[in-house]
């Protein structure tokens, strides 16, 4: 029987989570605004979505890891696009970024990530913070992001558009790279 442990974050900076999730988005061959469904399934894992029971406001969305190709990302079925493919990467972070550090604690055993977890468990946040910064560098990397940015014009809604995310993840994004304050 499998066991299902939370995530151990990396402690590791918000600028070596981008660096990694970038050479993640390389090393699969992943471009900006690449459909994710494909890369889930080429790594193992599948998709579902799910018609939410909305609790206190919050989504269902999580990750199962059975194994480091087995598992399963469950994503709302009332979200937009951007916002799912967002949560995809998010969840693809807990899985290059935390399930490996789970697997060394406890061999043969599985790790489930939710989204919402408890705001005074400081461990949880981290984690979470950490899976955000590897979807954002994931779905948007810098140099092509920046590029981007400035041959749309500082267009923010194009930018989006062409990275296949929300208009709130890129704007996030264009703040995190210094290009609106």
């Amino acid at each position: 029987m499998i066991n299902y442990f939370a995530p151990v974050p990396l402690n590791a900076s918000k600028a070596t989570v981008h660096a990694f999730a970038e050479q993640v988005a390389e090393r699969l061959g992943f471009g900006p605004g690449d459909p994710l469904e494909p890369l889930v399934a080429r790594l193992g894992g599948r998709i579902e979505y799910r018609t939410p029971v909305v609790s206190e406001g919050r989504l269902p969305e999580s990750i199962l890891v059975e194994s480091s190709n087995r598992f399963t990302i469950f994503v709302a079925s009332i979200t937009s696009a951007g916002r799912d493919r967002f949560t995809i990467a998010h969840e693809l972070g807990h899985l290059f970024l935390h399930f490996p550090l789970v697997s060394q604690t406890h061999p043969g055993q599985g790790m489930v990530a939710t989204r919402w977890v408890n705001e005074n468990d400081a461990i949880q946040q981290r984690a979470e913070w950490e899976a955000n910064w590897f979807a954002a560098a994931f779905l948007m990397p810098q140099a092509k992001f920046s590029s981007t940015y400035w041959s749309c014009g500082a267009n923010l809604p194009a930018v989006a558009s062409r990275f296949g995310v929300s208009l709130p993840a890129a704007e996030v994004r264009a703040k995190t790279l210094g290009l609106v304050h």
